[in-house]
């Protein structure tokens, strides 16, 4: 209660950006995508990106930011996953079709109006996620909506985009990236600035996730679906926090950015009373601090790095002010800072310290006359990249004067966010020029049956609430087909054997169980013809799992007939004779184990020793 008193006090609004990878190959070749994590690459390539003009003749600022960081990009190219189209080396082909499909069917379960004419668009990313230099992307369809009985939610746009390459190992000046996955389909779904609390943003994710896996085309795991969210506050302004994998994060990190917009707006205030200033001049402090303890800022020096300084006027004690969860002002001046190459920053609210002594910092204030009220930052890097930090750190001092600024920021797992890039403009937009518009075929196109709509027809069917829940959303499609075709096995059974039989036998055995729909399909037959038991289904695909042929593991479980199954009874009992009767039961059990109902075998072992 209290946090939702909060977020209507501070006015908070959230917009959603979900990107749903797609299970169907690649959007623009016909390159396999899967590639073991471990695969040794088959081409390495190396290049540096630079920022191309947009439509209007501008370079989005975002392009720019990343293009000045000159960082090398090395790939990894695979031959079963990548192709001349990955190495931007070859015009892209047709977009996939069954990719479109699926995004105008998700189009169709959210509302929207599918466009007449889809343009593939590039969008500039230069920080080396895309060979080319910009990402592809195709708007299907606007002005979507979310509604339930309690909110409504707007869908401006669905798109369809590429996938960008997989980090492997990121450096200050470079970064190795893995084309295997670069080009697989992505739907965007993308909401209004109508969210109105963080949970409610957890909700709305998980109906639009639904939705996007309704069509039965969505790859599941970690890192199949993305989360970007935008999160702003009265007074604020709009912060694109990119990349929460997990849904559990979404609240967190939409409740930690407007706590900490809610602490720049008030170090803001602070500091217009203050009549705080950033002048950007930098001024050489090695020869101060390089007689340091022992320390970072001594071995730095050692190595050649020089100490630059510079004052920021009225920010003594501001700089040290924390805004989120264990991360000050100073932090983000040194995230700005190592956008530039520098290793980071040292503010003047935490000295003495890294080896610096207060006699030292006394001195640079003097040298940089600092007054009581006024803080000072260093930057110890060799002497261009100091200064460029320095003009970094300026830039965000400035920002600090003026608000909240508008800017893209990456998800931690704690819920914080660290700054990555200044918030794109519409200038990284321009049109593909190697493909045609799309006329989206909508004839035939049908919303798929949602996830909650096959939980409601399977509880009817006589599953649980919980497995009616958990094959909805994980093997429906398998469910269905075997429902329809084994008409005499339990629906029930079916459902609990899909979900329940790898995870026992790799639980109980410890065994990575290769149980393919083949073999499901087998099993249930022979369970339909009444030639196995129920209780031999677990036992047959248990040999198959520990390398027995299917075919020899039904035999070795066939179902014994009625005189079969007393004449091996009655020669248990024979061989036990005086042996209580549960103990015999036990007996018969663990001997005709999946032969037949463990039912009849016990009541024809009661019956057998009661005559």
């Amino acid at each position: 209660m209290q946090h939702t008193q909060e977020n209507e006090s501070l006015g908070i609004r959230i917009g959603l950006e979900i990107h749903q990878q797609l299970n169907i190959g690649k959007l623009f070749c016909s390159c396999n995508p899967e590639t073991a994590e471990d695969a040794q690459p088959d081409l390495i390539v190396t290049r540096r990106l630079r920022a191309a003009a947009g439509e209007e003749g501008e370079i989005d600022i975002a392009a720019m930011h990343e293009m000045q960081r000159d960082r090398l990009f090395i790939y990894h190219a695979y031959r079963n996953s990548t192709c001349a189209v990955e190495l931007d080396e070859e015009p892209i082909h047709n977009l996939s079709h069954e990719s479109l499909q699926a995004a105008l069917q998700a189009a169709k379960a959210l509302k929207a109006t599918p466009v007449d004419k889809a343009y593939v668009m590039r969008k500039t990313v230069v920080d080396g996620s895309n060979t080319s230099g910009f990402q592809r992307t195709a708007l299907i369809a606007r002005n979507g909506e979310i509604t339930t009985k309690k909110t409504h939610i707007t869908i401006p746009t669905i798109c369809i985009e590429e996938e960008s390459a997989k980090i492997i190992e990121t450096a200050q000046d470079s970064v190795i990236y893995s084309l295997s996955r670069l080009g697989i389909p992505l739907i965007e779904v993308a909401t209004g600035p109508d969210i109105t609390s963080p949970e409610q943003a957890r909700e709305v994710a998980e109906h639009i996730g639904m939705v996007l896996r309704s069509t039965g085309k969505a790859k599941r795991g970690i890192g199949t679906i993305r989360q970007d969210i935008n999160v702003s506050i009265a007074g604020g302004t709009r912060v694109e926090i990119k990349g929460a994998q997990e849904l559990k994060l979404l609240p967190k990190l939409a409740q930690t950015e407007a706590q900490r917009q809610k602490k720049l707006l008030s170090i803001s205030a602070e500091l217009k009373k203050r009549g705080a200033e950033a002048t950007g001049k930098a001024t050489d402090i090695t020869g101060i601090i390089k007689n340091s303890e022992p320390g970072f800022v001594k071995s730095q020096i050692e190595k050649g790095s020089e100490a630059v300084a510079t004052k920021l006027e009225g920010f003594a004690e501001i700089i040290g002010t924390e805004i989120q969860p264990g991360r000050r002002l100073g932090k983000e001046f040194s995230e700005h800072a190592r956008t530039t190459g520098a290793g980071g920053a040292i503010h003047s609210d935490e000295l003495p310290a890294h080896g610096i002594t207060q006699p030292q910092v006394d001195e640079i204030k003097r040298k940089l006359s600092c007054s009581q009220k006024d803080a000072f930052i260093i930057v110890i890097a060799n002497k261009e990249q100091a200064e460029k930090a320095i003009k970094a750190i300026t830039r965000r001092a400035h920002q600090a004067i003026q608000g909240v600024p508008s800017e893209v920021r990456k998800a931690n797992p704690d819920g914080t966010t660290t700054y990555l890039r200044p918030m794109p403009g519409s200038a990284r937009m321009y049109p593909e020029t190697d493909t045609t518009p799309i006329i989206p075929e909508t004839e035939g196109i049908e919303a798929p049956e949602l996830m909650t709509e096959k939980q409601a027809k399977y509880e009817k069917m006589g599953l649980s609430k919980d497995i009616a829940q958990q094959i909805s959303r994980t093997s429906f499609a398998q469910f269905e087909q075997y429902t329809a075709k084994y008409t005499r096995v339990d629906p029930y059974f079916i459902a609990t054997t899909l979900l329940t039989t790898e995870k026992e036998i790799r639980r109980r055995y410890s065994i990575t169980p290769d149980i393919t729909s083949h073999d499901y399909e087998q099993v249930l037959n022979s369970l339909n013809n009444d030639t196995i038991s129920r209780e031999a289904v677990f036992e047959i695909l248990l040999e198959k799992a520990k390398g027995k042929p299917l075919v020899e593991a039904t035999k070795k479980y066939a179902k014994l007939t009625e005189h079969e199954l007393n004449n091996a009874i009655k020669e248990i009992i024979s061989q036990n004779k005086g042996m209580p009767t549960n103990a015999l039961i036990g007996k018969a059990m663990e001997k005709l184990r999946g032969k037949a109902p463990g039912q009849k075998i016990a009541e024809l072992v009661k019956r057998s020793t009661q005559q």
